[in-house]
């Protein structure tokens, strides 16, 4: 509220001058208020009477030109969000985005959102974590929690005072792996001899590269180096949106098979084609990048099931894996096998694909020991 400057006036009420103004006062919940003051000044003139107002009102203006005391609400959970959404989530890539905010509206602001920042220590992070667990994976909650944690992270570098709280302060629930969906080289082979156009020469992409199909969906016919029989990685598709790809290693060169080339050539210069503005290699009737959501639910789902390919968790990602595997069941060194995944560290792929490597170190054992078994 704007504090007027204060004249004050003069009345004369039943024969007495009465001078009157106006005060602010501050309400029990911060709020500016003006409130009418009088005071009578029985037996004086108007000019005695105007002198006996004047230090009044002088007093009533230097505490209107004082600078304000209001005591600001301590921020909550929901400012910080309100904040980081301004200020960080914009560089988000889509799919985190949209992954984080699933986060907030089902989880972290029903439960916390009214929550002081001081008061979320080490205890009320605790309780979260124990009310959403119930129902759901370790791996889940881990998200959830990590969502808050990165949140909760850009606050404090922003100057809002909240307690540091990590993940080794925490008891969370365990996390069991589940099984990777994984499909053989020949169901993969059963899946492209079926598949119609696009999805024909998507799978021969993702099979013959091992790429992720948000990398798949985001390449153009520039990426597409026919001369040096290499393809240029340098975009993502999330969500029928180009962005970026996953991390700044997955940014790079994958080797185009000779006989992919040959597949690719055909697909551009013939009719299943569909030409574009952007070059897209694959666009749909809006000629823009495929969702992948979709595509799965659309495309591949029924062809699994066409070709009772049932088992849980085979989505295209499984065709990755299954590269992976190949390369390294021939004996591929796990060098090569990072750099063809284009991990950033081959700590990354041992981590996901070690079973692979047992089962390798298995089999040569076993041939080595029948190399000096005695014949009986």
């Amino acid at each position: 509220m704007r504090r007027r400057f204060q004249k004050g006036t003069i009345v004369n009420r039943k024969g007495v001058l009465t001078g009157m103004w106006r005060e602010y006062v501050t309400l029990p919940d911060g709020k500016q208020e003006s409130k009418q003051k009088a005071k009578a000044f029985p037996g004086l003139s108007e000019r005695a009477a105007w002198l006996a107002l004047q230090p009044i009102l002088d007093a009533v203006n230097k505490a209107n030109t004082s600078p304000m005391l209001v005591q600001k609400a301590e921020p909550t959970l929901r400012d910080a969000v309100a904040e980081w959404r301004k200020l960080a989530a914009i560089n988000l890539k889509p799919r985190g985005r949209r992954t984080a905010e699933s986060h907030l509206s089902a989880h972290i602001l029903p439960k916390l959102g009214a929550t002081k920042l001081s008061e979320l220590d080490q205890k009320a992070i605790q309780t979260f974590v124990s009310e959403i667990t119930p129902g759901h994976s370790g791996k889940t909650v881990m998200n959830v929690v990590s969502t808050l944690s990165g949140i909760l992270r850009h606050v404090r570098r922003w100057n809002w005072k909240v307690p540091v709280v990590s993940f080794a302060d925490l008891s969370m629930p365990e996390i069991v792996k589940s099984a990777s969906g994984m499909l053989t080289a020949s169901e993969i082979r059963a899946l492209i001899a079926k598949a119609q156009e696009p999805l024909k020469m998507i799978l021969l992409l993702l099979s013959t590269t091992g790429l992720r199909i948000n990398e798949a969906l985001g390449l153009s016919l520039a990426d597409l180096d026919f001369e040096n029989n290499v393809i240029h990685v340098r975009h993502s598709a999330y969500n029928g949106t180009l962005g970026t790809p996953k991390s700044q290693a997955s940014k790079a060169d994958v080797p185009m098979p000779d006989v992919l080339a040959a597949e690719l050539q055909a697909y551009v210069d013939g009719p299943d084609y569909r030409k574009n503005p952007k070059e897209l290699l694959f666009a749909n009737s809006r000629m823009k990048p495929y969702s992948d959501d979709k595509l799965r639910l659309v495309h591949l789902t029924p062809l699994l099931e066409s070709l009772k390919i049932n088992r849980p968790g085979v989505k295209f990602h499984a065709i990755r894996h299954a590269v992976a595997s190949e390369m390294m069941d021939a004996g591929t060194p796990i060098t090569v096998v990072r750099d063809q995944l284009r991990h950033s560290d081959v700590r990354v792929t041992l981590e996901i694909y070690g079973h692979v490597i047992g089962n390798a170190q298995k089999e040569a054992a076993n041939k080595l020991a029948e190399k000096f078994r005695t014949v009986a």
